[in-house]
C-alpha cells in the first residue's frame, strides 16, 4: 500500500510540474503574441497597460531589451527584431518557465 501511494504521489508530482509549466509557458506567449499581433497590424483592441506590462514581463524573463529611440516614446514597441529574439529565446527555453505558487509569478530554472 505504501508503494502504490508513493507511486501516486510521484505521478501526481509529476503532472502537478507539467501543468505548472504549461501555465508558465502560456503566459509568456500571451505576452509575446500581443507583440506578434501588433507588429502584424492586427486590428485588436490591446490596452496601453497591457503593452507595458508584456514588455516589462518579456525583458524581465528573457534578459533581452532594446533600446528605445526616445525615452519618452508612447507607447514603447520594441523593434521587429526584438520580437523575433523574444520568439527565439521561447523556442530555447520554455522547458526552463515554471509558476512560483509562492511568488505568484513566471520564472526561468537554472540550467
Amino acid at each position: 500500500m505504501k508503494k502504490l501511494t508513493f507511486v501516486l504521489f510521484v505521478i501526481f508530482l509529476s503532472f502537478s510540474n507539467n501543468v505548472n509549466s504549461q501555465n508558465a509557458q502560456g503566459t509568456f506567449l500571451d505576452n509575446l503574441e500581443s507583440f506578434e499581433r501588433l507588429a502584424n497590424n492586427e486590428n485588436e483592441s490591446i490596452s496601453l497597460n497591457k503593452i507595458y506590462e508584456a514588455r516589462k514581463f518579456l525583458i524581465d524573463i528573457t534578459g533581452i531589451t532594446y533600446k528605445m529611440e526616445e525615452a519618452f516614446d508612447m507607447p514603447v514597441f520594441p523593434p521587429n527584431e526584438t520580437i523575433k529574439n523574444w520568439r527565439s529565446w521561447f523556442e530555447k527555453n520554455k522547458e526552463l518557465l515554471y509558476f512560483d505558487e509562492k511568488d505568484k509569478i513566471v520564472k526561468v530554472r537554472k540550467k
